[in-house]
């Protein structure tokens, strides 16, 4: 069954219930899958979750697609592994395990003498960190965790975290002349690296091209254009005409969490202000503040009542059903926005949406989006392991991350991955990777 209370996307769960099915004999070498239409229908789902489930399992050697007869499942390349070796994780979003979980399965095949068995434990998103400090409390830590940028260098700081260059000092320097700079800044404590980032993401203004060309407009680029546009998509006769309930929607309140600082934030950088002063320190003295939190609150008429309500994930999902016409996002919305969607595929995902920089104060002031990502990080409590570092390489390496990052649109952290997906075919890539210019 799928579980749509769970914190596993619907995707991945139907990715899990094919693969235990191959493993359980259920499903046997050449036996025919059935249809996308079939598994949409069975399990209620749209055609984007299905199709991500099955390219998945095809990257993953599960199953393969015969032109014109449909998906069957692959026959095994060797006799089934016995692990030696399990790697404990704890992770907050099923991407990243699958990533993990490819570059087990090619280690397997390559050292089937030294198998690897993952063992997973992924709580509610709200719940992981306090899901992660009970491990080091008892003394239980997984061998890697994910976590979001923004929480490298507290837990760094505390002393949780190995860095790198202790674990590995030539896989260290590797690292620190392939990532992107603004990712390394993340990653760079007290001189020391800790931390593989998977992949990089930027916050930003999501917008419906489709209707905003219909109507003659173009997306805001200053905070007054954006106020012209939200009274324009308010009024009763566009809203008849396009179908829409809300002008916009985007995070504002405490039960959204970090996504609401992250999102906000860039208001501050773009009118010249800062949360910190020169010793690191929260200060609220920046005339910049004021400014900006009151051109935000000149935006609440605009927004549903019951917009203190709302999960980080509800704005993207009213996006994608056609609810609102623009929202504040990242660009590590677009899996849940295909997912909520009725298009089929990418190149007309990027008819009906459009992705741009956050509107700032004037054309003068400079565009600033907020940077984030998923690190696996490894905690200092856990047992030496000889086999992770071997993992991690191949987990970081180009070609296990850039056919990853093509499948799902995600931005690498790694530059010679982004310079090859910047001349690749996918217009969302081109989209979002230069805004990392802008990160902060």
């Amino acid at each position: 069954m799928i579980d749509r209370n769970s914190p596993l996307p619907i995707y991945y769960q139907l990715k899990s219930i094919i693969k235990e099915q191959i493993e359980s004999g259920v499903l046997r070498p050449g036996d025919r899958l059935p249809t996308e239409l079939v598994l949409c229908s069975t399990y209620n789902m749209s055609r984007a979750p299905v199709r991500q489930a099955l390219l998945d399992l095809v990257q993953e050697g599960f199953i393969y697609r015969r032109a014109g007869q449909g998906t069957f499942v692959a026959a095994r390349d060797t006799e089934p592994i016995d692990p030696q070796t399990v790697l404990r994780l704890l992770a907050y979003d099923a991407r990243w395990v699958a990533l993990m979980e490819l570059a087990v399965r090619q280690w397997n095949l390559l050292h089937p003498d030294r198998g690897v068995r993952l063992q997973l434990t992924m709580p509610e998103q709200g719940e992981f960190h306090q899901t992660l400090l009970s491990t080091f409390r008892r003394g239980e830590v997984p061998d890697l965790v994910s976590i979001d940028y923004v929480w490298v260098t507290h837990y760094a700081r505390l002393g949780y975290l190995s860095p790198v260059d202790a674990l590995d000092p030539d896989f260290s320097k590797w690292l620190t002349t392939e990532m992107e700079e603004p990712v390394l800044r993340n990653h760079v404590v007290d001189g020391l690296l800790y931390g593989l980032p998977i992949q990089a993401d930027v916050t930003g203004f999501w917008y419906r091209k489709d209707w905003f060309q219909s109507e003659g407009l173009q997306p805001p680029e200053t905070w007054e254009q954006w106020k012209t546009l939200l009274a324009y998509f308010d009024r009763p006769e566009v809203k008849k005409r396009l179908g829409h309930r809300y002008a916009a929607a985007f995070p504002v309140s405490t039960t959204t969490g970090e996504a609401t600082l992250n999102l906000l934030l860039p208001f501050i950088w773009t009118a010249g202000g800062t949360l910190q002063d020169e010793e690191g320190h929260l200060t609220l003295k920046d005339a910049a503040i004021p400014q900006a939190l009151d051109f935000l609150h000149s935006l609440t008429g605009y927004l549903p009542q019951d917009t203190s309500m709302f999960h980080w994930w509800d704005p993207p999902r009213m996006l994608a059903r056609g609810k609102v016409a623009m929202t504040l996002g990242g660009s590590y919305e677009w899996p849940t926005i295909f997912e909520e969607s009725d298009w089929d595929d990418e190149t007309e995902m990027v008819q009906h949406l459009g992705f741009v920089p956050i509107p700032r104060p004037t054309l003068n002031d400079k565009a600033v989006t907020s940077l984030g990502g998923t690190t696996w990080a490894i905690p200092r409590q856990a047992e030496p392991n000889p086999l992770l570092m071997e993992i991690l390489r191949l987990v970081m390496s180009p070609e296990i991350v850039l056919p990853f990052c093509e499948r799902n649109l995600q931005i690498s952290s790694l530059r010679s991955v982004n310079a090859r997906l910047l001349k690749g075919e996918h217009s969302w890539m081109r989209t979002v990777i230069p805004l990392l210019a802008h990160s902060r």
